[in-house]
């Protein structure tokens, strides 16, 4: 068995690549990477202030902005509530690699991170995340993560709209470490 927190079902394509149908199978992920395509109007990336909350409320609660440092390291700028919820923790202001569980787990969002980063595109992932106490799949985790840049060539944060699936309802509201 692998170790808590280690993607057992990994999905993992670059949003934007023309294709005939989108590899993004959650209607709350594809509506916001056609409102990220809309706010980038001919750029190859918006800037964050192309994004407005207004425009998207029901995407809220799913949404984390998390800006990109000059070391290299990631830092929560905002996180919406069902992202907090499923993390037990309020990360906003903490660096990732400081909140992310278990290593294998933290070491599989920072490279989806740096992949968003490096390739300036946007990502589409899926994983199923296992349970640290009873080491079985808890829950069935769908990203989208959608670059932004002031300068339209370097990422500086990054917009993620993040949903959870849960394999038995029950798990959502346990308590967890």
């Amino acid at each position: 068995m692998l170790p808590p927190g280690t993607p057992q079902v990994e999905i993992t394509t670059r949003a934007d690549t023309p294709t005939t149908s989108s590899p993004i199978t959650d209607p709350r992920l594809q509506e916001a990477f056609d409102y990220w395509r809309r706010q980038s109007a001919g750029k190859a990336m918006p800037r964050r202030a192309d994004i407005d909350p207004l425009d998207i409320p029901k995407l809220l609660p799913h949404v984390m902005v998390v800006e990109v440092l000059p070391s290299g390291r990631y830092r929560y700028r905002l996180i919406g509530t069902e992202n907090t919820d499923a993390q037990c923790v309020h990360a906003t202001g903490r660096y990732l690699d400081e909140v992310l569980p278990g290593p294998e787990y933290k070491a599989h969002v920072l490279r989806l991170y740096d992949e968003c980063v490096r390739s300036c595109h946007a990502l589409y992932s899926e994983c199923l995340f296992i349970s640290p106490q009873d080491r079985t799949p808890e829950r069935h985790i769908k990203v989208v993560f959608l670059p932004l840049s002031e300068d339209g060539l370097v990422v500086n944060q990054v917009l993620v709209v993040q949903v959870y699936f849960y394999m038995d309802p029950s798990t959502r509201d346990r308590p967890r470490t």
